[in-house]
């Protein structure tokens, strides 16, 4: 017969990664994508039972069945390709969590959790001068105690039965510090011995949480695993694994020793929960530590057959004890003596029994013998009849001394802060910590404490000057809806401020990006980050397909083309970079919190413009050509002229398809677009770069975008990128919350220094690249001078919040839709390239004028001479002698727009071909001759021959025409000189194109062309 007194838990499953926290969103997706399978199968088997009309244009529609056939594939297929997707994420999670890579996180671990515990301060103010043994005793499941004893905490906790402690005591009477102790020892115990390596077998790896900042909601072990992950990053991904993933099962499989420290700090209205889900959590004999008050504990704590534990308190410290800490040495002068022996045999009662009992608490006797070490101060005040009326208030009393000597007129000579006034500043930061029930003080959190409406202010700069970069690019009016009458830039404007309005109103707060640091690019890394067969497969695949889209992009000559390689491009580039140059940070291994922010601050002014654009982002850039392309391609097999006619064809079908089916299109984009929606104000920063090559590869728009456009575009995108990265970095938010609190007074602008400063003093101690309050109780102290608004209170929610945020964000994702597929790509041109030049008469140079008239009192005319010509030109400038003119020097421009589909580039392009054989327009009725010439714009023409001038007599005159294209503008010179031969009046109006050009600015200045030489004759 087998008889069980108590089960708290039986399990028949083994551990092998277990649900995540951190896999929340995952499985969401997962549902979102078979729902949406789901719904498009049922689409399908309507389409090919019912048989619809589709609302498509009879060249696009393919008819109800043809169409259901359709959507069941791509259904089916979609669906088997996300199945194995998700296998294979499964088996690659399996193989990050088997036991050779959870022993490497443990080792990570144990190394970092060594360097942390062994460098924390507190040790210091324990030995210094000497140690103080707190002694405890052993609570007995009779409801008795034990006599005192001390001794090693970890042979104790090794010995007690189920390795489930608990530690109580009173305010400071070093609970935390028995803690830190016990967790030093147990990693000491694990360090490697006479070089044979880590000590694997000697239990877990002891890991302090403060309890101080659970919220009770979330489960216990999914909380542990997402603090440790957030601490120890570098430990918890050996492999690239999810570093919470990691964490979880390494508590799970009690790789991870939790020790709970504060269980008195949760809020009392959460305690019951707390301690329920503690329970919960620890079934099956899972080992923990727990610290705590007594009273607060034994309120909420459960019976031992339902949640069986061992526990011990800390002991007062014994009169000796207290005197050889406040007197080492016994000496007789000291201040302290007389106060001692006063406290020898004090009746109860008494102010002697009062302060001996205050000064038995570890944390008062440190406080004591600081505050009374200045001179002048005296400690006797302390046993002063009548001044004390409990232990309250003398508690209270040694925590103003203490202060008070710390922020002594001193320290106003030191720093240049009043005393008060600094005082004030430490009281509220520690009101801010207790209220968020916060530990460490860590400096990239301080923009918790700004408003959100505040921090926002750090992405204007990003978003203006992406705006300005649409307005530079003036790529025309929105093309949908065009009774809106509204500019691209114009509508793009609006979704960025959309995005500004979303990242205010945003009813979850953002993911806050840890401290950086930028590492050397090492060959270990390089073959961490292509580890195995598939990962080197995979890295000379990419290398071989960048290298042949390359060079496929020089012959094919398209746009999409070239759009393509070069996202994919910068894909690549940023995978190297986030894998190979730029790392999280730990910041509890960082030499102080000023190094700590140093490395950011150059991470992130490097490259920081590798934050912006994440994997969703940049899978936008990589498809949207490459489907239309595909799209294209598949319709047109075997035609070899494809690829040239590519880019016009393929953006004329998307057009097309969102002409006739505008909101299928929507739908789609709006689902994908909808579960990266916390990525939506990065991806707002690069519509700029989806904008342009959309707009640029539209039949209207061929041409119009020149090189300039696009290395502006990318230059100007990356420093967007930049001033984004910088924003939402940590140091860039460090700067944020410091000109904010410094404006509102709350905190000194060298925030840093203060920060050091009250280190030195000893109001706070460093553990790594954080800070916090030497003791909870000081922080506490300090805290109720001070009158703050707590966190929660600050960002209470108003009713309907999560609703507008949500609204915000559809609204934002339909607007870059509308600005990019239905802007964009179907933009309505308003000019070409060139918008403006100068007057025709100021294209010609007058030292040039003045030598081929002879110096002859000159001047321009614009209005059109008696000359037999279509062409009419903009200026003429003739000889004014008695004699018949001999010298007309003439020019014209001509500026062309974009006509119904035609690009203004395209139009002038074939309005130029069409005159080049044209020698009758200008005038030349007889041996007219034309041909090409080269070096002029884009293409030119000369034309030769022999024109009739009538506004004085009817002459026939040799003259020369240099006729100019460049982009949508055509530049004219025409040259009439009597008695000259053809090579003489070719020579003079080639010399005068040259120059218009040049004064034009559509070619560089030519210093070595001569001027045009007045003739002989």
């Amino acid at each position: 017969m087998i008889q069980i007194a108590h089960v708290d838990r039986l399990e028949l499953a083994a551990v092998t990664g277990g649900p995540s926290d951190g896999h929340r969103r995952l499985g969401a997706e997962s549902w979102s994508g078979w729902v949406a399978g789901l719904a498009g199968a049922a689409l399908a088997v309507i389409l090919l039972f019912a048989r619809p009309d589709l609302p498509l244009p009879r060249g696009l529609d393919p008819g109800p069945e043809a169409a259901g056939r359709l959507l069941l594939t791509g259904v089916l297929v979609l669906s088997a390709g996300r199945w194995v997707l998700l296998r294979a994420r499964g088996r690659r999670m399996r193989r990050w969590l088997s036991d050779p890579h959870l022993a490497r996180a443990v080792e990570d671990l144990t190394e970092d959790l060594s360097l942390r515990y062994g460098g924390d301060e507190r040790w210091e103010l324990i030995r210094n001068p000497e140690p103080i043994e707190v002694p405890w005793r052993e609570e007995e499941q009779g409801g008795g105690a034990g006599a005192p004893c001390g001794g090693s905490i970890a042979a104790y906790f090794r010995a007690t039965p189920a390795r489930r402690l608990v530690i109580m005591g009173g305010p400071g009477a070093g609970k935390s510090v028995l803690a830190l102790r016990l967790a030093a020892e147990l990693l000491q115990e694990r360090q490697p011995r006479d070089g044979q390596g880590p000590r694997d077998g000697q239990g877990p790896v002891p890991v302090i949480v403060p309890l101080a900042s659970w919220d009770p909601r979330e489960g216990l072990y999914p909380w542990i695993a997402r603090h440790v992950a957030a601490e120890h990053a570098r430990a918890c991904t050996p492999t690239g694994a999810p570093p919470v993933a990691v964490a979880l099962v390494l508590l799970r499989t009690r790789r991870i020793l939790p020790i709970l420290d504060g269980f008195d700090e949760i809020p009392a209205d959460v305690r019951k929960r707390a301690m329920r889900r503690l329970r919960e959590g620890t079934k099956g004999g899972f080992p923990f530590v727990l610290t705590s008050r007594q009273d607060e504990y034994r309120e909420h704590a459960p019976e031992q057959n339902v949640f069986a534990r061992s526990e011990i308190t800390l002991c007062p410290l014994a009169d000796s004890a207290v005197a050889a800490y406040l007197n080492p040495g016994g000496r007789p002068r000291s201040r302290w003596t007389e106060v001692l022996s006063r406290l020898e045999g004090a009746a109860d009662g008494s102010p002697e029994d009062r302060l001996r009992s205050v000064l038995q608490v570890p944390l008062m006797a440190n406080l004591a013998r600081e505050a009374f070490s200045e001179e002048g101060a005296d400690p006797r005040e302390l046993l002063v009849p009548g001044a004390f009326a409990d232990t309250t208030a003398i508690e209270r009393r040694l925590y103003d001394a203490y202060l008070d000597a710390i922020y002594s007129p001193s320290h106003e000579e030191r720093t240049g802060w009043d005393p008060p006034t600094a005082r004030a500043w430490a009281g509220f930061l520690a009101a801010r910590m207790k209220a968020d029930n916060l530990e460490n003080l860590a400096w990239w959190r301080l923009d918790e404490h700004v408003p959100r409406h505040v921090r926002v202010l750090a992405l204007v700069p990003a978003f203006t000057l992406s705006v300005a970069l649409m307005v530079r690019l003036d790529l025309g009016s929105w093309g949908w809806p065009a009774s809106i009458g509204l500019s691209l830039w114009q509508a793009y404007a609006i979704v960025c401020a959309l995005a500004l309005l979303h990242t205010a109103l945003s009813a979850a707060d953002e993911e806050l990006s840890p401290p950086q640091q930028i590492v050397r690019p090492t060959g270990t890394r390089l073959r961490e980050a292509v580890r195995g067969r598939r990962g080197r497969t995979l890295a000379v695949f990419t290398a071989a397909c960048l290298a042949a889209g390359w060079a496929t992009t020089v012959s094919t000559r398209s746009g999409l083309w070239l759009w393509a390689m070069t996202a994919i491009t910068w894909v690549t580039v940023r995978w190297c970079g986030r894998r190979l140059l730029l790392v999280a940070d730990d910041p509890f291994l960082a030499r102080s919190p000023g190094a700590l922010l140093r490395s950011d601050r150059r991470a992130t002014i490097v490259l920081g413009w590798l934050r912006t654009a994440g994997p969703p982002v940049l899978t936008v850039l990589c498809a949207v050509p490459l489907l239309l392309l595909g799209i294209w391609f598949a319709a047109r097999v075997g035609d070899a002229s494809a690829v040239f006619s590519a880019d016009e064809s393929a953006v004329g079908f998307l057009v097309d398809v969102l002409t006739a089916s505008p909101f299928i299109v929507a739908i789609a984009i709006l689902n994908g677009a909808w579960s990266y929606r916390d990525r939506l104000v990065p991806l707002t920063l690069v519509l700029p770069l989806i904008m342009l090559p959309l707009y640029a590869v539209t039949p209207a728009a061929q041409g119009a975008v020149t090189t300039g456009d696009w290395a502006f575009t990318v230059l100007a995108t990356l420093v967007c990128w930049l001033l984004h990265g910088t924003a939402v970095s940590a140091w860039g938010r460090f700067q944020v919350a410091r000109l904010y609190l410094a404006a509102t007074g709350s905190l000194p602008l060298r925030l840093m220094a203060f920060l050091k400063d009250a280190h030195q003093r000893g109001v706070l101690r460093q553990s790594g690249g954080a800070y916090s309050f030497r003791h909870i109780e000081l922080r506490d102290r300090l805290a109720q001078a001070v009158a703050a608004e707590t966190r929660r209170d600050a960002r209470r929610q108003f009713r309907g919040r999560q609703l507008t945020s949500g609204a915000l964000a559809l609204t934002l994702i339909a607007g870059s839709y509308a600005v990019t597929l239905e802007g964009a790509a179907q933009a309505a041109l308003v000019t070409g390239p060139i918008r403006s030049l100068p007057a025709a008469c100021s294209l010609l140079d007058g030292e040039h004028i003045a030598e081929l008239t002879g110096g002859t009192d000159t001047s321009p005319s614009t209005t059109p001479t008696s000359v037999l010509s279509r062409w009419e030109p903009g200026c003429v400038i003739a000889e004014q002698p008695s004699f018949p003119r001999t010298v007309r020097i003439e020019a014209g421009t001509r500026i062309f727009e974009p006509f119904f589909d035609l690009s203004a580039v395209t139009l002038a392009s074939r309005q130029f071909v069409s005159w080049r054989s044209s020698s009758f327009r200008f005038g030349l009725v007889t041996e007219a001759d034309s041909r090409s010439l080269e070096g002029f714009g884009d293409e030119a023409h000369l034309h030769t021959g022999r024109h009739l001038v009538d506004d004085v007599g009817r002459q026939v005159l040799l003259a020369a025409v240099v006729e100019v294209r460049k982009d949508n503008v055509v530049i004219t010179v025409r040259y009439t000189e009597e008695h000259a031969d053809r090579e003489r009046v070719t020579e003079v109006a080639q010399a005068l194109a040259r120059t218009a050009l040049r004064k034009a600015g559509l070619a560089p200045a030519d210093h070595g062309t001569p001027a045009p030489q007045a003739s002989p004759g």
